[in-house]
């Protein structure tokens, strides 16, 4: 199965889902993570406040990037990345931080339609998209671009944001999110439950290795944050999927 990933940001797809592409490559599954939006200013933990403003989306834009290849060596370069090359919303929408939540999508402009033509330029055989928990724009134009518009006969699955799923209030609301997109969805989970808590500790030890990868964007204490939210699942990260992902082979 060849299943596709959205990911809006760097670092989205692997904080919520690192534990999962691992599963699905060791099953023998192709994986390609599609990122969206990797033109950005945005890394606090990085030394970018001293790079010439003219100069800081190439600086930081570039330092996610090896944070993202990184990433990939831990899968022994099997995982495929594809860069879309877009603006961030601050850049693109010239907006505040505060700004970029709740504010309406538009399917046609620019951006959404080039996410879309890579999706079906990926020709896949699942596709994996966020729950954008916290309405940010970004994410809600991914969720939105790679969920809709596919024969029903099309796997699709919904990923828990992290770290926003963590702090989202507890499993009734973050299951309330999940009913608010329009599709008849079920939790599922990759691979089998950890087995003990020796095993369960390497699984929360293997998520945190995958977010430190993209340490520009988060400290210690979010980094532990994003690692231990597995724990609730069994060392697992939970999706959101449509029937057709139900009755396929990679479920379980």
């Amino acid at each position: 199965m060849r299943i596709t990933v959205v990911s809006p940001h760097r670092g989205d797809a692997a904080f919520a889902l690192g534990l999962s592409v691992r599963t699905w490559l060791e099953q023998g599954h192709a994986v390609e993570v599609v990122n969206c939006f990797t033109r950005s200013e945005f890394a606090p933990f990085s030394d970018a406040e001293s790079v010439h403003a003219n100069d800081r989306m190439s600086f930081v834009s570039a330092t996610r990037k090896r944070e993202d290849e990184a990433w990939v060596k831990l899968y022994r370069g099997r995982l495929t990345l594809t860069d879309l090359n877009l603006k961030d919303a601050r850049l693109r929408l010239h907006c505040g931080a505060d700004e970029v939540f709740g504010r309406a999508v538009d399917l046609a402009e620019k951006s959404a339609v080039k996410i879309r033509k890579a999706l079906e330029l990926s020709r896949p055989g699942a596709v994996v998209v966020p729950l954008a928990l916290d309405g940010h724009v970004d994410r809600v134009i991914a969720r939105e671009t790679g969920s809709y518009g596919w024969p029903e006969t099309l796997p699709v699955a919904f990923y828990e944001d992290l770290p926003q799923a963590a702090g989202f209030g507890g499993d009734e609301l973050l299951e309330d999110a999940a009913m608010t997109v329009r599709m008849d969805l079920r939790p599922a989970f990759v691979g089998e439950a950890a087995v003990g808590e020796q095993e369960l500790e390497a699984a929360v030890e293997r998520k945190r290795r995958v977010a430190w990868c993209h340490d520009s964007q988060i400290d210690e204490a979010v980094t532990t944050q994003i690692a231990e939210f597995c724990r609730q699942y069994g060392g697992r990260e939970r999706l959101w999927v449509n029937a057709a992902w139900l009755n396929a082979s990679f479920h379980g």
